[in-house]
């Protein structure tokens, strides 16, 4: 499955994503999207780029579908995630190489399974070029209004509240509304205040807990 899997990660990152997304029907597939990063992802300057100059090399990313298929296979509630490591701080002319580990919902077929790794090397294929292990995983994605979260069992926890922009809230800068660029295609970001975030995954090495950092943006993706 790992080397099907891989052949059809390689057909998704040759096809532009600009005629995906610009094909101009209606889109077949619609979902939830989450990203968070080892650093500030939004309020400039102070925090951001702060954040951004010292860490910002370990994400984890994950694609909730809540209708639709892709490539002509329902993926309704299923989710897939990705966690990366890079080299340096991720989309930045820093990142340098980045691994990834693939998590796919252990509640997908074969098939399915295909088709979530497609989808996901569709809208972020800047992330899926050096996949080191893909494995299936029992992944919660819940939202209960303004509280998301995040389970890829045994490996990672998110939590977060969405929030609405405030462009003059913020006591130090002074500016609320400016996120970072998601890592993947998406057609709607909130912002979010981040309650927990932790990872520990044997497959990259890597280790790590988070808490109350301005370090995740929750969106809505489609296709």
């Amino acid at each position: 499955m790992m080397r099907f899997l891989k052949l059809v990660l390689l057909a998704a990152v040759s096809s532009p994503l600009v005629a995906v997304l610009a094909h101009g029907s209606e889109p077949v597939v619609l979902g939830e999207y989450i990203e968070t990063r080892t650093c500030n992802l939004w309020t400039r300057p102070y925090h951001e780029s702060g954040g951004t100059t010292l860490g910002g090399d370990h994400a984890v990313l994950a694609w909730c579908v809540r209708s639709g298929s892709w490539d002509g296979v329902e993926l309704k509630d299923l989710t897939i995630a990705a966690v990366l490591d890079s080299e340096g701080t991720l989309s930045t002319s820093t990142e340098g190489k980045v691994r990834t580990v693939v998590h796919i919902d252990e509640n997908a077929s074969e098939e399915q399974g295909k088709a979530l790794v497609s989808m996901a090397a569709t809208l972020a294929p800047m992330c899926m070029k050096e996949i080191v292990r893909i494995e299936k995983r029992k992944i919660t994605f819940q939202r209960e209004g303004e509280q998301v979260k995040l389970v890829l069992g045994g490996v990672a926890e998110v939590t977060i509240q969405t929030m609405p922009p405030d462009g003059h809230c913020d006591s130090i800068c002074g500016n609320n509304s400016r996120p970072e660029p998601t890592l993947s295609a998406v057609t709607h970001v909130e912002f979010a205040e981040t309650f927990e975030t932790t990872y520990s995954g044997s497959d990259l090495g890597l280790r790590w807990s988070d808490p109350g950092r301005r370090s995740v943006l929750f969106a809505s993706f489609s296709l």
